[in-house]
C-alpha cells in the first residue's frame, strides 16, 4: 500500500494540473520503432555502435567476422539513444520487444558433435538528459508472436521497464512547485527540468525520475562466419494527457516532438559492458 507521504506527493502532483483551466486527454499513447539493417553500413552506423569495429564489421551478409564457425568473439551491439515521450512530458514506463535475425545456427565441432550457440541477452537503460543513466535491465526471452515472426525465425526479447515511484517523488514535488509560479506554461516539464537543474545541477545524479531516452544493448557471442543481419525494436509507452494549456497556445505547434532536453555538459556515452574479447574456440 502506498505510504502517506507518497500518497500526498501524488495528490500534490495531480493538484498542480488544476491550477488553471485544464485541457484533458485521458491518455497519450505512443509507439516508436527502430529498424537497423546490419547489412547496410551507413544505416547501421547511423543507428548503433558495436564492439571491436576493426574486427567485427559490416558486409552484405551482416555484422560479424569471417573466422571459423567453431570460434567466437564476445561482443555487443548498442543502439544510439532513442528519444521518447513528448518535449513537454516524458514517460515513466515503457514496454519493448526486440527481434534479432537470424537465429544462431547449429555449429559442428571438431570432434563431430553439434552445438547450438546461446541466443545472447538484451538489456535496456534510460536517461532524463543523455548524461545520467539507469543501470542496464535485462529483458526476458520471448517466443515468436505474430505470423511474420513464426515464418521468419529469430531471437526475441521483451519486457516492461518502469521508474520506481520512490524515484519520482522529489521530481513531482518540484514540478508542482514550478507550476505555482508565473510561467508561460505550467505543464511544460522541459522548462521545469531546466529550472530544477539550475537550482541543483546534480539533481539527476541523485535520482532518475522519468524516461526521456532509452538505449538497447544486445550482448552475446559472435560466431565466426555467422553474421547478424537485422535488429528491430518496438517500444510502446504512454503519458497522462491532463495538463494546463500554455498562455500562448501557438507553442503547441512546435512541441509535439519527443523529449529533447540534454545536459549541456554531457560527455559521449561509453557502453557500460564487457569489451569484446579475442576469438576463442567453442567449448
Amino acid at each position: 500500500m502506498m505510504n502517506i507521504n507518497r500518497r500526498l506527493a501524488v495528490f500534490a502532483f495531480i493538484a498542480w494540473l488544476f491550477t488553471a483551466t485544464a485541457t484533458s486527454y485521458a491518455e497519450i499513447d505512443e509507439f516508436k520503432q527502430i529498424n537497423i539493417d546490419l547489412t547496410d553500413k551507413a544505416d547501421a552506423e547511423a543507428k548503433a555502435t558495436w564492439s571491436e569495429p576493426d574486427k567485427i564489421t559490416i558486409s552484405p551478409a551482416g555484422l560479424g567476422w569471417d573466422g571459423e564457425g567453431d570460434a567466437s568473439r564476445d561482443g555487443w551491439i548498442q543502439t544510439k539513444p532513442i528519444a521518447l515521450g513528448l518535449s513537454w512530458r516524458p514517460t515513466q514506463g515503457i514496454y519493448t520487444r526486440v527481434s534479432i535475425h537470424p537465429l544462431p545456427q547449429e555449429v559442428a565441432l571438431a570432434n563431430g558433435q553439434k552445438w547450438i550457440p546461446d541466443s545472447g541477452a538484451l538489456y535496456v537503460r534510460y536517461s532524463p538528459d543523455l548524461k545520467h543513466w539507469s543501470s542496464w535491465q535485462v529483458l526476458q526471452r520471448s517466443e515468436p508472436q505474430s505470423t511474420a515472426e513464426k515464418k521468419n525465425p529469430g531471437r526475441h526479447f521483451s519486457g516492461e521497464i518502469r521508474v520506481p515511484y520512490r524515484d519520482q517523488d522529489e521530481y513531482r514535488r518540484l514540478v508542482s512547485d514550478y507550476s505555482r509560479m508565473d510561467v508561460p506554461w505550467k505543464s511544460d516539464e522541459e522548462a521545469a527540468v531546466k529550472w530544477i537543474v539550475a537550482r541543483d545541477p546534480e539533481f539527476f545524479a541523485k535520482q532518475i525520475p522519468f524516461i526521456g531516452y532509452a538505449q538497447l544493448m544486445f550482448e552475446g557471442a559472435f560466431r565466426g562466419g555467422l553474421r547478424i543481419q537485422s535488429f528491430k525494436a518496438d517500444i510502446f509507452y504512454g503519458m497522462s494527457g491532463l495538463h494546463v494549456p500554455p498562455k500562448d497556445e501557438s507553442v503547441y505547434q512546435t512541441r509535439d516532438v519527443p523529449w529533447r532536453y540534454e545536459d549541456a555538459k554531457r560527455q559521449t556515452s561509453i557502453p557500460e559492458t564487457t569489451q569484446g574479447k579475442d576469438a576463442r574456440p567453442s567449448p
